[in-house]
């Protein structure tokens, strides 16, 4: 029986970064159902006329921008050597 080889360092950070995006994405469509019910309990649309967006709403297209940049980030074709390269000294 052969040993599967170990994962390397590129697919760990591919699949930790991709996680992160899974949980990122759902936690803004929590959010959301929240700014819906936000919504429906004010009895306006947030953000129409003279009504303040709430807090729901700039969580969930928070939430959705920073899922994105991390499925961006996990489906990125250089990978994590390429990210390292980029990376100033510090």
């Amino acid at each position: 029986m052969r040993r599967q080889p170990a994962p390397t360092e590129d697919q760990a950070f591919r699949l930790g970064a991709g996680l992160t995006g899974l949980v990122l994405t759902a936690s803004a469509a929590l959010a959301a159902d929240l700014a819906r019910e936000h919504m429906a309990f004010v009895g306006a649309i947030c953000g129409a006329s003279s009504n303040p967006h709430c807090g729901w709403c700039y969580g969930a297209a928070g939430l959705v921008l920073a899922g994105l940049a991390a499925f961006a980030v996990a489906l990125w074709p250089a990978g994590l050597s390429q990210i390292k390269a980029e990376l100033p000294p510090l």
